[in-house]
């Protein structure tokens, strides 16, 4: 039985009895110093469990949505506005500010983002009112929690904006000015980790109790310290290939590996099951939703993901570039000339786990994504739900749950995992020259997935360990990111490719396959980053905009 009871359901179940706008509201701020929240442990533990909720993003928040901005997926239903940079159209007047459970949101979120650290601000200058008599271990706890929660939120904002203010005051309904400069990207980098070691002295390894699953610990903090070194020594951020910052992230990556706490979970046969097994041996951090709610487009994952044939909204699309990139079983490139006939067989067994394509066997029948069949355009069931490209995702489905019964069910967010910890390590000692060390921690995830191992040195080694992201790491929110740091996001910006599938035998068992441009695309370089919006300008006058943004 899979658990899904973790910190995020207390919020729900803490505000049956408790007003939740007494609790939560923020305004006006400076009530906090006298409300009794501050004074009892299991108030302030909602009050984190809030924070939580807005800075662990998840699916369209964590993934999707920034995997529809590059190669790997289109957006059916443009719920996180993709399309406005996709098509080349993102301004300063048309970032939205959404909290980030509005479907409608957009990835911007530096107002939102701003919010919740001023959440965390908050918890530092009033939790010291806390009765402390038989609480002081959990409200410790709770300290290093949201140390680690700020510098998540302040990495969330680096990676859109680059360098930004760095506020650690509480704002209250008495300031009306606000003159804040932003600080460097370096300088931004620094204060995310004081609080990632501010974290790290106080979390746990691990949690006892099954109730905490789900709380940030101190390989959460330590693989968000992975991350962000990892950028900071990449080409964009370390234009002088200063060794010291390869081996900053090297020994970042090694102190996760070291915990001995993680494992790789699964084999190439049950690889999806590190996304629909809560809380593996692989998971380092991850935000489980409960099925006793409608989160809409958070547990109705399995609903939203699966093609319209099933009654699925095919919301997400893989592209066929993102389908091409994926190997043969023995280790050689996809090529059309060569296996056109049966573009689908012989495949990473990662193929099989992550995408959905025509044939595929899922419910109990196989997918139909050809002119006609049941998942295409032209099917009797929701063809406005049908995929674009002629593919779906299925990583972190899991079929067996019957959503036309209820369409909400328990699913899971990965935001760390171990895998990731080893491709950061192994970037980093390929970096450093150091290529049997990279290729050890490179072809343990290959072993797991069923794939040969790479034998590759130099700058072939730095392409494959790239390639290995793309494909271990597709559709978890990396690929956008790991194409600016590299320097070259204009890759993923390329127009859209799918899949056309005509049926060449009346029981349609055979096919003919065409690469067709499904979305064009328009690359802006002053993409790299977010602009900040207009109004936030229009408050602080101390703010500079990003490159390129009138």
């Amino acid at each position: 039985m899979k658990k899904t009871v973790n910190i995020f359901s207390l919020v729900l179940l803490l505000c049956t009895g408790i007003s939740c706008k007494k609790v939560l509201d923020l305004q006006p701020t400076s009530s906090f110093s006298t409300n009794t929240v501050w004074t009892d442990p299991a108030l302030i533990q909602v009050f984190v469990n809030q924070i939580y909720k807005e800075s662990v993003f998840a699916f369209k928040d964590g993934g999707f949505g920034w995997g529809s901005q590059t190669d790997e997926l289109y957006s059916n239903f443009n719920w996180c506005h993709e399309n406005t940079y996709v098509l080349g159209q993102a301004t300063p007047d048309n970032q939205g500010s959404s909290f980030p459970l509005n479907y409608s949101s957009t990835l911007n979120y530096w107002t939102t983002l701003y919010s919740t650290i001023q959440k965390t601000n908050q918890f530092f200058q009033n939790v010291a009112q806390a009765d402390t008599v038989g609480h002081g271990a959990q409200l410790n706890n709770m300290k290093g929690e949201v140390h680690f929660l700020r510098a998540l939120c302040y990495f969330e904002l680096l990676n859109r904006f680059g360098g930004v203010p760095l506020i650690t005051k509480v704002y209250t309904a008495n300031d009306n000015t606000f003159n804040e400069s932003r600080a460097t990207w370096d300088q931004t980098r620094d204060f995310i980790l004081t609080d990632i070691a501010a974290a790290a002295a106080i979390l746990p390894k691990s949690y006892s109790s099954t109730d905490n699953y789900g709380k940030a610990t101190l390989g959460a903090a330590l693989a968000l310290k992975s991350r962000l070194l990892l950028y900071a020594a990449s080409p964009t951020y370390n234009t002088g290939n200063d060794a010291g910052r390869w081996q900053a992230a090297s020994d970042a990556a090694k102190a996760v590996i070291d915990l001995g706490q993680y494992s790789l979970h699964g084999t190439s046969s049950t690889y999806n099951t590190i996304f629909t097994d809560f809380f593996n041996s692989e998971v380092i951090l991850s935000r489980v939703f409960n099925a006793t709610v409608q989160e809409d487009r958070y547990n109705t994952l399995y609903r939203d993901l699966s093609p319209n044939g099933y009654n699925g909204y095919s919301a997400y699309n893989v592209l066929e570039q993102m389908v091409e990139d994926f190997d043969m079983a023995d280790g050689t490139p996809f090529n059309w000339a060569t296996s056109g006939a049966n573009p689908y067989q012989n495949r990473d067994p990662r193929f099989y786990a992550d995408i959905l394509f025509n044939g595929s066997p899922f419910q109990g029948r196989g997918a139909q994504f050809y002119e006609g069949g049941l998942d295409s355009k032209e099917s009797p069931l929701s063809p406005w739900n049908a995929s674009k490209t002629g593919y779906t995702m299925r990583k972190m489905v899991d079929e067996s749950y019957n959503f036309n019964i209820q369409p909400y069910s328990a699913c899971q967010w990965v935001s760390f995992r171990l895998a990731e910890i080893y491709l950061n390590y192994a970037e980093a000692q390929a970096a450093l020259g150091n290529s049997a060390q990279a290729l050890l921690y490179l072809n343990k995830i290959r072993d797991r997935a069923g794939m040969p191992a790479i034998t590759a040195t130099g700058a072939a080694l730095t392409d494959a360990i790239r390639h290995e992201r793309r494909i271990e790491l597709c559709f978890e929110g990396h690929r956008y990111f790991d194409l600016r740091r590299w320097g070259m996001a204009e890759i993923g910006s390329k127009d859209g490719l799918g899949i056309t599938i005509t049926p060449t035998s009346p029981a349609n068992t055979s096919f003919t396959y065409k690469v067709v441009t499904m979305q064009k695309r328009t690359w802006v370089p002053s993409f790299y980053y977010y602009p900040i919006p207009r109004k936030e300008i229009q408050i602080n006058p101390n703010l500079k905009q990003n490159p390129n943004y009138n």
